[in-house]
């Protein structure tokens, strides 16, 4: 059955001050607004179409940062180990029956594209979540740790996530052994209600801790992670380079 209205949807932006690879990170200026700010407006189109999005923190200067921009904001618990636990404990006070994640660090992220992942898991009834993937051929993103790849399967659920390159390209050509073909990963996450708390329930596992990837909590745990491809990609803001590079898009 096809996503009927946005209205079902409750969208969700966990920002956390203390990000250890870029510190304060969510109140980086950006154009002249903190970053918490510009990903929230480059969601109005999700709010125009009757989403309600809010903002879940564990600091008392982003909800003052989002106070005096007029977008919702709700403090959470400093302890969570992972963005999609915040995005928990903000749905809690909300009713709607699906949740999108949007990191704080997504201030590019394309709207329809994330219409077109809010459609897909609606549309799924064997997903138990969705996230999006853009086709790539870029060797340098490829080899980048920042950068997650996903292995996708022909019916189009996920079979793994890696900082690392993949899949392995075991003949090397002119890249060396980086993969020609490969799917680069954007950390949004779509889920229905009673998913998103079982999420939770499970806790952090093994292979998300190694791989510092929340994702793999789903897979290790056996559940079908549906990866919706969209041409629309977007960097996510996790050093300082990615910042100074988010600014220069500002200043044009």
């Amino acid at each position: 059955m096809a996503l009927q209205s946005l209205k079902e949807w409750l969208v969700v932006i966990p920002a956390r001050l203390g990000s250890e690879r870029l510190p304060r990170k969510p109140l980086a200026d950006l154009g002249g607004k903190p970053m918490i700010v510009r990903v929230a407006e480059n969601l109005s189109p999700l709010a125009a179409a009757g989403a309600a999005i809010i903002v879940a923190t564990d600091s008392l200067e982003v909800m003052a940062a989002c106070a005096a921009s007029g977008i919702a904001a709700q403090m959470t618990d400093s302890s969570h180990a992972s963005g999609t636990d915040r995005c928990a404990e903000a749905a809690a006070g909300f009713t709607q029956p699906f949740i999108l994640n949007v990191q704080g660090d997504e201030p590019f992220i394309n709207t329809q594209a994330l219409i077109g992942l809010m459609n897909a898991l609606a549309s799924k009834a064997d997903a138990d979540m969705a996230t999006l993937v853009v086709p790539s051929t870029d060797a340098k993103l490829a080899a980048d740790p920042n950068t997650v790849k996903a292995v996708r399967s022909h019916l189009g659920f996920a079979l793994y996530f890696s900082r690392a390159p993949l899949p392995y390209e075991r003949t090397k050509h002119e890249a060396g052994n980086l993969p020609r073909h490969f799917y680069h990963h954007l950390g949004v996450y779509a889920f229905r209600r009673p998913r998103l708390l079982d999420f939770v329930a499970l806790g952090p596992s093994p292979l998300e801790q190694t791989e510092k990837l929340e994702q793999l909590r789903a897979l290790e745990a056996g559940w079908r992670l549906w990866l919706e491809p969209t041409i629309h990609g977007a960097r996510g803001i996790d050093t300082p380079e990615d910042l100074e590079a988010a600014r220069a898009r500002f200043r044009k």
